[in-house]
C-alpha cells in the first residue's frame, strides 16, 4: 500500500536523524468545523490523522474536480487529503503533509457556494 492509499508517516529520531515511518489509518473523509480549528500546521501526520481525525482523507486522484478547482496546485513534493465538513457540507478543507518530515504544512478550506476567483482557497 502506498502513502496515497491510506498510509501516512509519522516521524522517529534516533541517533539525531529523522525518519518517516508508516502507519494505517481508517479511509474517511469527513471532519467538523471543530476538528478543523484543532489542526495546526507543523503537527505530525500521526497525531493529525490517527489521532484527531481517526481518519485519512480522500486522496488527490479520488477527488472529484469540483473539489479540486477549489484549491490552488499543491506543489509535487506534498502528500495532500481533501475532506468534506460534516457540519457545514458545502465546505472542503485540504491538508497537506511533507512525505520527507510528516509535518503538515499547508491547511485550506474553501466553500463551494462562494469559491474564490481561480481557485485560490483560503489559507487559515
Amino acid at each position: 500500500m502506498s502513502f496515497c492509499e491510506g498510509m501516512a508517516l509519522i516521524v522517529t529520531s534516533g541517533s539525531g536523524s529523522t525518519r518517516p515511518k508508516p502507519f494505517k489509518v481508517p479511509y474517511g473523509e469527513t471532519m467538523t468545523s471543530k476538528q478543523y480549528a484543532e489542526v495546526e500546521e507543523g503537527e505530525q501526520a500521526a497525531d493529525v490523522l490517527e489521532g484527531l481525525l481517526d481518519a485519512s482523507g480522500r486522496p488527490e486522484r479520488l477527488t472529484k474536480e469540483y473539489v479540486l478547482v477549489l484549491f490552488p496546485p499543491a506543489e509535487e513534493d506534498l502528500y495532500c487529503t481533501y475532506w468534506e465538513f460534516s457540519d457545514k457540507t458545502e465546505i472542503f478543507a485540504r491538508l497537506c503533509f511533507s512525505p520527507s518530515t510528516g509535518e503538515l504544512v499547508q491547511k485550506l478550506k474553501n466553500s463551494v457556494l462562494h469559491p474564490l476567483t481561480g481557485g485560490q482557497g483560503q489559507v487559515v
